[in-house]
């Protein structure tokens, strides 16, 4: 299925992403989720992606945006449900440094493709005042980015070009004031008299401040940019055009691209399934697994018919897998039982055969889930794999049967290692109360079977990652081979 686009190739949607992205964080707590602005840039970019590769390269990083703003919500949640309080202003340190630098090393390049993306479709056009009209005070931006335009001919730095240099000073300066804060933690066991730790507030009131009038300019020239582009009707009606003129045609560049979208929440749900316990308590929740996988499935429901299922399944596993961690956090943080206390007391014990329950009904929602996933990739296996052709004789209907059939084939060591990993997290759990112990060799499996249990789930990672490279080669030979087929036709 071709994906019309947006009246206005969603610039609309990115227009408005930067009001949930100026504002300042305090410490871990980001008050508009910077996460939901990715999204926004992500669905805004979906058919702008198909134009050029700078709007592509631009789309994925963004998509990884959405996965690393994720991941920053998940780890605030482990940071005040798993940490303790003496190790917990480290421990925020530790994790503001990590995601600044995964966020510049992903947001940058993902602005900068943006960017160029737009003065590449409007030097191919040959239409875009919003994109190359000059901006103010040309002369001294000339000094800033040291270089003369080189897309319209004269001297003046585009707006396009401005704008793009205050976006990445914008992006480096927001990281470096959520993080320069959290730096005061440093003195507080040193042998100096001063312990700045004890100013930490004041550091981050400060800091929120400086990052709120930045965010704000930035705002303003933001909202001053996008709008004057998605005003510009001459220069979107023109990519709308090119849209349908050059993409919309041709139905596998969509499959083929979808499935890369897809695929790619599909692997990080896989990924998220591996259990890191920590004092009992999973510090990757299945329910980001199950969140990941349905948005895998809904990347590809224009493809898979049985993904309605597939999605109720995960919804039914999404709400087990939230039930049980609230579950561990109760037992284990709140009313602060130890794994060995199902042993000794009737409470603890009934606490426990609460904990075998849950973890036997999520292990059959994964399998289940997992089940449906595979689902959806037996249908795009068998509908839009092999290759097209108008005349199909029994020697080109057997080929493709076959690569079908292989294809399929290699989804069962996908559901039999789900099945393995399911058993072996059940099995975690009955065990847990014997772990730590020594002695007897069932305790010291008790107290390794976390170990294995994540041998086994990369091990379900690693063989789920190589089916889905065959099938995506699959997807990519028949987009090939139709191009090919649409380009000798067109001579």
């Amino acid at each position: 299925m071709q994906i019309r686009p947006r009246k206005r190739m969603g610039f609309l949607l990115i227009a408005l992403s930067p009001l949930f992205l100026f504002n300042p964080d305090i410490a871990v707590f980001d008050l508009l989720p910077d996460v939901i602005g990715y999204m926004m840039l992500s669905m805004g970019l979906s058919s702008l992606s198909y134009l050029n590769h700078h709007f592509e390269e631009s789309a994925k990083r963004f998509h990884r945006m959405v996965a690393i703003s994720a991941a920053r919500l998940a780890f605030v949640v482990v940071l005040f449900g798993l940490v303790n309080s003496t190790d917990r202003p480290t421990t925020m340190l530790l994790g503001n440094f990590v995601f600044g630098v995964l966020e510049l090393m992903t947001l940058l390049p993902a602005y900068s493709h943006l960017f160029e993306g737009l003065i590449y479709a409007g030097s191919r056009v040959g239409v875009g005042k919003s994109v190359f009209r000059p901006t103010a005070a040309a002369k001294l931006w000339s000094l800033i980015i040291k270089r003369k335009s080189e897309f319209d001919g004269n001297t003046a730095v585009t707006a396009t070009e401005s704008f793009s240099f205050m976006t990445a000073v914008f992006a480096v300066l927001k990281v470096t004031l959520n993080v320069l804060p959290e730096f005061s933690v440093l003195t507080e066991h040193s042998d100096k008299a001063i312990n700045l730790y004890v100013y930490v507030w004041m550091f981050r009131v400060a800091a929120v401040l400086l990052g709120a009038v930045i965010g704000i300019v930035w705002l303003l020239l933001a909202l001053r940019y996008y709008v004057g582009v998605l005003r510009d009707r001459e220069f979107v009606d023109a990519l709308h055009a090119q849209y349908m003129r050059d993409v919309y045609p041709n139905k596998d560049l969509f499959v083929a691209r979808r499935y890369k979208l897809g695929s790619f929440f599909l692997l990080l749900g896989m990924m998220l399934s591996l259990d890191l316990p920590m004092d009992g308590v999973n510090i990757l929740p299945d329910v980001l697994c199950a969140f990941c996988l349905a948005a895998g499935v809904l990347a590809l429901r224009h493809y898979a018919p049985t993904w309605k299922a597939s999605v109720a399944v995960l919804a039914a596993y999404a709400l087990q897998s939230a039930v049980e961690w609230f579950w561990q956090i109760r037992y284990f943080k709140i009313e602060e039982y130890t794994a060995q206390a199902a042993l000794n007391g009737a409470e603890a014990t009934n606490a426990h055969i609460v904990s075998i329950v849950l973890s036997a009904i999520g292990a059959v929602l994964f399998v289940l889930s997992v089940l449906g996933v595979l689902g959806c990739l037996r249908d795009v296996i068998r509908l839009h794999t092999g290759y097209e052709v108008k005349h199909v004789d029994m020697q080109t209907y057997g080929r493709m049967n076959a690569i079908h059939k292989q294809l399929i084939r290699g989804l069962w060591p996908v559901l039999i290692m789900t099945v393995i990993c399911a058993l072996g997290s059940v099995a975690y759990t009955v065990m847990l109360p014997f772990s730590g112990m020594g002695g007897d060799w069932y305790r010291v499996l008790a107290s390794l079977w976390w170990v294995i249990d994540l041998f086994l789930g990369v091990v379900l990672v690693v063989v789920f990652s190589e089916k889905n490279n065959d099938i995506m080669e699959q997807l990519s030979n028949r987009y090939m081979l139709s191009g090919i087929t649409y380009e000798a036709q067109t001579e």
